[in-house]
């Protein structure tokens, strides 16, 4: 068992992690790219996941993880029985294993995020494989095409043009760009530009002359690939990267000349490659196939057709006609034949626009299979990624999806990244000081990047080998956020300090404390009476246990550090010190509500713990408040319980806590004593559970509705002034 322990031990799976990862990169090569090469992906993905999904999740992430699939399978059940009730004839049947494959492999992203996040790998392992894959993808990019070997970006022939042809004669994109022995040229270009921003991050820490090396290759394999996307892409990282350290230079009063003078650096390498890059062929080449009909074509001829009754046209002559617009002829011979949908033809000629730009053709022909079809549900459950693709692969992220997976597809599959990132940001935004830094906004820029540049040049969020890095990105920010330094025990919220222990180790703690603990329970309401009383803060703030007393707090540390997982309510803790006090033989004082709630508090307590030494109670009604005191005093108790409600218990707490230097807990309980007299029932188990015990209550009684504007302003400066008044 030992064995296999060290086996699977997380930084084992880190170093397995990393090698799958180079391994993926050569999986990407022509020669291997098929379903087996992505099968094998998928189930080492699966393996990684299984063993860290069992040995190493807790019991919420495992409950989220479960929802989700759960989630996903009703959906997928859904979507197969709308896809198979599809209309249309003279359309390909669509394949069910195929469709079902489809959606196993893209769950592997959420399989790979969770991966990245448990195992927390090291920040310089991190860069480290980051650097490896930019390095050998643009060193296979480059040397490939130095030599006139590997594939064209746009086919699968050798190239007859390398970088030094560019600046010394006229070179066409179809026969200068290069994407080495890789599959696809978006793919590859995509990786890439989702390195470029890291790599920055990592040169920004430590300046090496590899380091710079490194990023240049990668500038220059960008502009071999071609592609527009890719020879834009090095212009718009570095400037915003410039932008965002000037930004945080300003903020943070650290400026590296260096650095900049280094962006400065790839940003005139990039403009000096674009100026003779495949690129501007390209431009010019679809300009010159824009036109409204080709050179060299029999321009009486396409008049005469121009001019007749289109309906009357054979089928083989509006064919002749469609290419005197330079519309593919694949699409009307092959992919969509003109044969089974003439009247679509017909109609697309009259919009006028766009007509001979293939993208806009692919989804006008998949709106009209949709619009054939006639089933409202298709915007929902889509008509099915297998049918997509067998009519014609869109051009288009999020788009090609929306189409063949529906809304809820488009959101359960491929909204996960989005999501993340929109969280991790307001993550940032709510608790700046902790987050705010160009590591973390440059890995947001990196995704997010990525995922737009996915819309603009399509092929991208389907395919595992990029599946694969976003994935790893996005799992790597996400353990930033969830990462809980060793040395931090306690978090403030509004200034005041709460920690970030679990119930089990405050109770540990303060039973083996040699000094009086007083415990404070932080909320809303608490935090909201003492906001601008600075002394009284200061006083809570001495308390080594304040405890995080309800939802609210609980909400906040998940909008800012998350090192808060649950919280405790002081009506729980108090118990607990109840039952723990036995062991230990202290006695206990209560003190505070209505006599009849504090005595069958007393009869309850004595009833559930037996053994529990309970010395004396008094109502929190007596005007005599040292009368009180002297009691208490007299008695000397171990634990005194409070119960006068907030501000006045925590007010006469720190009033009198100096005369209450024998006693070893001190704890304000709030209505407790209410609720364990049987005065006042607590909400119900599920109402605990989801975390909505506040609202029971105010439905129960009406007059706490006053607290809702108390947890809205709480919400409110927690959200946008939590660092300040953290920092005052």
């Amino acid at each position: 068992m030992q064995k296999y322990k060290k086996l699977f031990s997380k930084e084992m799976l880190v170093n397995y992690v990393f090698i799958f990862y180079i391994l993926s990169l050569f999986l990407d090569m022509h020669f291997f790219y098929n379903s087996i090469s992505t099968l094998i992906r998928v189930i080492i993905i699966s393996f990684l996941f299984l063993i860290i999904f069992l040995f190493y999740a807790n019991k919420k992430e495992k409950r989220l993880l479960i929802a989700y699939f759960l989630a996903l399978l009703l959906y997928l059940i859904i979507h197969l029985i709308n896809v198979n009730n599809f209309q249309v004839v003279n359309i390909k049947p669509i394949n069910n294993l195929n469709e079902i494959l489809y959606f196993v492999k893209m769950s592997m992203n959420v399989f790979l995020i969770f991966i990245l996040y448990k195992l927390e790998m090291d920040k310089s392992k991190f860069y480290n494989l980051i650097f490896l894959s930019s390095f050998l993808i643009s060193f296979i990019i480059i040397i490939t095409n130095l030599f006139k070997i590997g594939y064209t970006s746009y086919d699968f022939v050798r190239p007859l043009s390398n970088i030094f042809d560019w600046f010394t004669k006229s070179v066409s994109f179809l026969t200068a760009s290069t994407k080495g022995y890789f599959h696809l040229t978006n793919q590859i270009s995509a990786i890439l530009i989702l390195y470029l921003p890291l790599m920055l991050i990592s040169l920004k820490e430590k300046i090496t002359m590899p380091k710079i090396i490194n990023i240049m290759l990668v500038i220059i394999s960008l502009f071999m690939l071609g592609t527009r996307v890719s020879s834009y892409s090095p212009f718009i990282i570095i400037g915003i990267s410039l932008i965002i350290y000037f930004i945080m230079a300003i903020i943070y009063k650290n400026f590296k000349i260096s650095y900049v003078l280094s962006l400065v650096l790839f940003f005139i390498l990039s403009l000096s490659l674009y100026n003779v890059c495949p690129l501007l062929s390209r431009n010019s080449y679809y300009e010159s196939l824009f036109s409204e009909k080709e050179k060299g074509k029999n321009e009486e001829e396409f008049k005469r057709l121009d001019k007749e009754n289109k309906k009357e046209l054979s089928n083989e002559e509006f064919k002749k006609y469609l290419g005197y617009f330079n519309i593919d002829s694949d699409f009307y011979n092959n992919y969509y034949p003109l044969e089974n949908d003439r009247e679509f033809y017909e109609n697309y000629l009259t919009l006028g626009i766009k007509i001979n730009d293939t993208r806009f053709l692919e989804r006008k022909i998949i709106e009209r299979v949709e619009e054939l079809n006639n089933n409202k549900n298709d915007i929902l459950w889509g008509i099915g990624y297998d049918r997509v693709m067998h009519i014609f692969n869109i051009e288009a992220d999020y788009i090609m999806q929306y189409y063949a997976l529906g809304l809820v597809g488009v959101i359960i599959l491929l909204g996960v990244n989005i999501l993340l990132l929109i969280w991790a940001s307001f993550k940032f935004l709510f608790n700046l000081k902790r987050y705010f830094n160009y590591e973390n906004v440059i890995l947001i820029f990196s995704a997010l990047y990525f995922l737009l540049s996915a819309y603009f040049t399509g092929n991208i969020l389907n395919a595992i080998s990029t599946i694969i890095p976003i994935s790893f990105v996005i799992g790597y920010l996400l353990s930033i956020i969830f990462k809980k330094s060793n040395k931090e025990s306690d978090e403030y919220y509004l200034g005041f300090r709460t920690t970030t222990k679990s119930k089990e180790e405050v109770l540990n703690k303060i039973f083996k404390e040699k000094e009086p603990v007083i415990i404070y329970n932080i909320n809303p309401i608490i935090i909201n009476n003492f906001l601008n009383n600075e002394l009284i803060k200061k006083e809570i703030n001495k308390g080594k246990y304040n405890i995080p007393d309800g939802s609210g707090i609980a909400l906040a540390s998940i909008m800012t550090s998350n090192h808060i997982k649950t919280s405790i309510p002081g009506i729980e803790l108090m118990e607990d010190i109840v039952s723990r006090s036995q062991n230990f033989k202290y006695s206990i004082y209560l003190y505070g509500a209505k006599e009849k709630s504090v005595k069958k508090t007393k009869e309850y307590l004595e009833g559930k713990y037996p053994s529990a030494k309970i010395i004396g109670y008094q109502n929190g009604y007596n005007k005599n408040k040292d009368k009180d005191i002297k009691e208490i005093l007299k008695l000397k108790p171990d634990i005194l319980f409070v119960a006068l409600g907030s501000p006045r218990q925590e007010e006469f707490i720190i009033n009198n806590k100096d005369k209450f230097q024998d006693i070893k807990i001190i704890m304000p309980v709030g209505g407790s004593f209410d609720v364990l007299s049987g005065n006042l029932k607590r909400a119900p188990r599920i109402v605990q559970k989801l975390k909505i015990e506040w609202l029971y209550r105010m439905i129960k009684e009406p007059k706490r509705f006053k607290e809702l504007f108390s947890l809205i302003k709480f919400g409110f400066l927690v959200l946008l002034f939590n660092f300040w008044y953290n920092d005052k």
